[in-house]
């Protein structure tokens, strides 16, 4: 509606940023190494923790230094300097900054931001989603003196709480596995680059992790039942005012995994069998019926909103103006039969492209490496489902938790898929999905042809 000037937009990283930037590593590095050092003897999985940590704010650092001095700026900039405006606000009038926290964007409350305090991103302010994130900011700003630099590193320190937790929830569930779990939840290159960098998929994807830890918690192994429900409640409540769309792809796979973890106990063959449909049909219904209740909350992803908004979408970041960096998987009708007739293609674009051969600069050829190993573990999925169909069956119905990531992880790169023509945004909302996808590949291809599985996780 109206685009101020910003006054000061970043175009460097200045010197003092670095010197901050030295002192803060010291800082995290010791925490870190203090941390490994306490619990290593009574968990060896902590060896990994201190070179997890150090990669996760080294590549903080690295998707600084590409925003700034190659992409020449971008939302995540945008995002920091409106967050900045409103922290300076609140420095110069603590009772303006509560109305700008509490109520809806609007034209006043924008006009409450000054030459001084520099002026948000209207792009921003006026989304409740990235005015969200913006808020969400300010406190990082606050203990990173408002240094862009620093302030994305201790972003990224944060979200790693939460993938931590995760890993270790899945050790805990294949603990033959570590070290591939390591790789999948620690280590995937396009995951610490995009979830270490202010935007809102490192959010989110930490947001993911601590749902499905209160999942966990609170139904599963029901442990610290109260504290788990908190985190589930909060978590959710910061994805739904994000990225609605992620936790629509979750729902299903969560309830599957809910109500299966039970019936995968049962001695009855025929029940097992039986159920899996029963369950997923039940899930579709609840998700509905949720999505439908929440409509008005949900805006733009709300059931009838959902698939107009992914088609004018995909039509729109596949033009021009996107300078060659769009692809196209063709047009379909907002309705459940036109989204049919593209869920081949929507789903091999969200789970495996760019391909190699479709890269353009350096970032995407990066991307297209990594999707082609990626493609290659599915592969060796596939054809283990045609020379060992009866064991493949009999690892899906032995592992809920499998079965929950094979969902999310189809569920979203159809929804990815089916909103998305440009690799630029592509290798972005992929990230909240990603880690999980790896690691179901990964259990996947060792259940399959290891002659050490059981037959049976912990889960």
């Amino acid at each position: 509606m109206f685009e101020l000037e910003n006054l000061a937009y970043i175009k460097q990283i200045y010197p003092f940023e670095w010197v901050m930037l030295g002192i803060y590593m010291l800082v995290i590095m010791g925490v870190s190494f203090y941390i490994q050092i306490t619990h290593i003897k009574r968990d060896r999985i902590y060896r990994y923790y201190t070179s997890a940590v150090f990669a996760k704010v080294i590549s903080a650092v690295a998707f600084c230094l590409i925003y700034i001095y190659y992409y020449k700026g971008g939302d995540t900039v945008s995002y920091f300097e409106t967050s900045r405006a409103l922290l300076n606000l609140g420095m110069k009038n603590p009772g303006n900054f509560l109305k700008e926290i509490v109520q809806t964007p609007s034209v006043p409350n924008y006009f409450l931001f000054d030459r001084v305090t520099g002026y948000p991103w209207s792009y921003m302010f006026y989304d409740h989603q990235t005015w969200f994130v913006a808020k969400l900011l300010t406190p990082i700003l606050v203990i990173s003196f408002k240094s862009y630099l620093v302030s994305t590193v201790m972003l990224s320190w944060l979200s790693f709480i939460g993938t931590w937790k995760l890993f270790k929830l899945l050790v805990r569930y294949y603990p033959n596995l570590e070290g591939r779990m390591a790789f999948c939840m620690l280590f995937v290159p396009s995951v610490l680059f995009w979830g270490s960098g202010i935007l809102k998929d490192t959010i989110t994807f930490a947001a993911v992790c601590w749902i499905i830890i209160g999942i966990d918690g609170v139904f599963i192994s029901k442990i610290k039942r109260l504290r788990n429900l908190f985190i589930l409640i909060l978590s959710t409540w910061v994805l739904l005012s994000i990225k609605p769309y992620i936790l629509i792809s979750l729902l299903p796979g969560a309830f599957v995994w809910i109500l299966y973890n039970r019936i995968s106990k049962a001695r009855s063959k025929f029940l097992k069998y039986s159920a899996i449909p029963l369950i997923y049909l039940s899930s579709f219904l609840i998700v509905y019926i949720m999505l439908s209740a929440f409509g008005d909350r949900l805006g733009k992803f709300s059931v009838p909103k959902m698939l107009v908004t992914a088609s004018i979408t995909q039509k729109d970041l596949k033009q021009d103006y996107y300078h060659g960096s769009s692809f196209d998987i063709g047009d379909y009708d907002p309705t459940i039969t036109g989204m049919l007739s593209k869920v081949p293609s929507a789903i091999t674009v969200g789970l495996f492209r760019p391909f190699l051969w479709e890269a353009r600069n350096p970032v995407m050829i990066a991307s297209g490496l990594e999707n082609f190993s990626f493609l290659l573990l599915a592969i060796g999925v596939v054809v283990g489902f045609f020379f060992k169909m009866k064991k493949f069956f009999k690892i899906i119905l032995e592992n809920p938790f499998l079965i929950f990531l094979l969902s999310y992880t189809i569920f979203f790169s159809l929804l990815v898929g089916l909103s998305t023509s440009n690799f630029g945004a592509l290798v972005r909302f992929k990230i909240p999905f990603l880690p999980f996808f790896v690691c179901a590949l990964v259990l996947m291809n060792y259940f399959l042809w290891s002659r050490k599985y059981n037959g049976k996780s912990s889960t």
